[in-house]
């Protein structure tokens, strides 16, 4: 791990530095970089420090809640007493009680409150538990994914070089026909039209050529992108698709394709699906009754103007606690049918799961047709390409010496440029399905 983040900052260094370096990288270099750089990965990184904190924001209810606040009030008129007592001097005009200033340390003083039984607060927290596994796998998707494109980005950068590579060997044969034609016209030994001909042919692969180095380039900006470098930093990956025929049938026997047990979007719907259950539960708790502990603590004075404070002036506690008990008996039948939708839910789930199962298994399926037919087609574009190589080299010997047409040398650059793109082509989808298969298994 050590090395390999100073291998990262080494990079991120030559970037800043001296961006016209060039870094060689492999597949699993690439890989790494993206884990560590790619914004996707580390917004997910974040998500899960979220759901962390939202985690331990609901065990937080389960501690006591603590309040203190201050009060003031101002009397602008007092309260009037009157006296009706038979024996007694009635007192029509009343006598005034209360003082003009009340101090309290707390509308409610130091209160305290403590759930003693509450199912409702218990199942929330379980709910926490799954969110916290459902941003786990979320991430562990979303690396899945990215080791995916950045493996499907790589294998596009060789095939992009390979194909230039073959396009460059049909360009140098042309240019080389393309000599013989006219040393041959300027001795009158061929037309003007095989002359033209072949300047045309040499001019369109050259088009080709052109073409093909402007789609290298493009997909190392696409792989810089997906590993979250700069634009600006030079790279360069090792190897050929020929390096991976070579290793192809063992790669492929180490595939397990009889479980989609650690498939991502399989165990993303486990999860949701032990969520929905899980709501069931939460629904059910809040018919249940909730206790809970209470202290309270109340810190006043009550004084008039004229003792306001001063010595006189007096202040007294008052203290109680208490036990709270809240039974649910009515709410017009809301939690009742609510748990009915949730029942409904959950049953769709049950079809929405074997649905998506069935899908993945076609899918899974469909890859490994595709890596069978790839493989197939490797062998035999192989072939074909030593074959079409080999017969471009004699009809361009057997046109030097006039034993051959121009026509013949044509074909057979035609057939060689067709056999060497075929054959990247298959090794290409080879690899792109291989990878797209263990995407699906949950492979990185």
């Amino acid at each position: 791990m050590k090395k390999t983040v100073l291998f990262i900052f080494g990079l991120i260094f030559a970037g800043s530095v001296a961006a016209q370096d060039t870094i060689s990288l492999s597949l699993p270099q690439a890989i790494t970089i993206a884990l560590s750089e790619n914004p996707t990965i580390k917004i997910a990184d974040k998500e899960i420090k979220r759901v962390e904190y939202s985690k331990k924001e609901k065990y937080g209810a389960l501690l006591p809640n603590v309040s203190l606040g201050l009060s003031y009030a101002r009397s602008l008129k007092k309260q009037k007493m009157f006296f009706s007592i038979p024996g007694m001097p009635a007192n029509p005009d009343g006598i005034e009680v209360g003082q003009d200033n009340t101090f309290n340390g707390s509308t409610n003083g130091l209160m305290a409150t403590l759930p003693l039984f509450a199912p409702a607060l218990w199942q929330s927290i379980n709910m926490s538990e799954l969110d916290m596994e459902l941003a786990l796998e979320s991430a562990r998707s979303s690396k899945i994914a990215l080791v995916n494109q950045v493996s499907k980005a790589y294998y596009a950068i060789l095939m992009a070089q390979d194909s230039y590579n073959v396009l460059k060997r049909t360009y140098e044969n042309s240019t080389e026909n393309n000599r013989i034609v006219q040393n041959k016209f300027k001795q009158g030994v061929v037309s003007e039209f095989e002359s033209i001909r072949a300047e045309v042919q040499l001019r369109n692969v050259g088009a080709n050529l052109s073409a093909a180095e402007n789609g290298v380039e493009l997909t190392r900006l696409q792989l810089k992108m997906l590993m979250g470098v700069e634009m600006d930093q030079e790279i360069k990956v090792e190897g050929s698709l020929a390096d991976y025929e070579n290793k192809m049938y063992s790669d492929v026997l180490k595939i397990d394709t009889s479980t989609l047990a650690d498939n991502s979007d399989l165990k993303q719907f486990d999860i949701k699906s032990r969520q929905l259950n899980q709501s069931v539960k939460l629904q059910r708790a809040s018919w249940m009754p909730t206790l809970s502990a209470s202290f309270n603590y109340n810190y006043m004075s009550v004084a008039n103007d004229d003792i306001l404070f001063t010595g006189d002036q007096r202040w007294f506690p008052a203290s109680n606690v208490g036990i709270v008990l809240s039974i649910p008996l009515f709410q017009g039948g809301q939690r009742y049918f609510k748990d009915k939708q949730l029942q409904i839910q959950v049953d769709e789930l049950k079809d929405q799961k074997l649905n998506l199962k069935r899908s993945l298994e076609l899918q899974a399926m469909s890859y490994i047709n595709n890596i069978e037919k790839a493989m197939k087609q490797i062998e035999s574009n192989k072939v074909a390409l030593s074959q079409a190589e080999k017969a471009m080299t004699i009809s361009q010997k057997r046109y030097e010496v006039g034993a051959g047409t121009y026509l013949d040398v044509a074909n057979a650059e035609l057939a060689y440029q067709q056999s060497g793109l075929a054959y990247n082509q298959a090794i290409y989808d080879y690899l792109s399905a291989k990878t797209d298969l263990e995407k699906l298994l949950g492979n990185k």
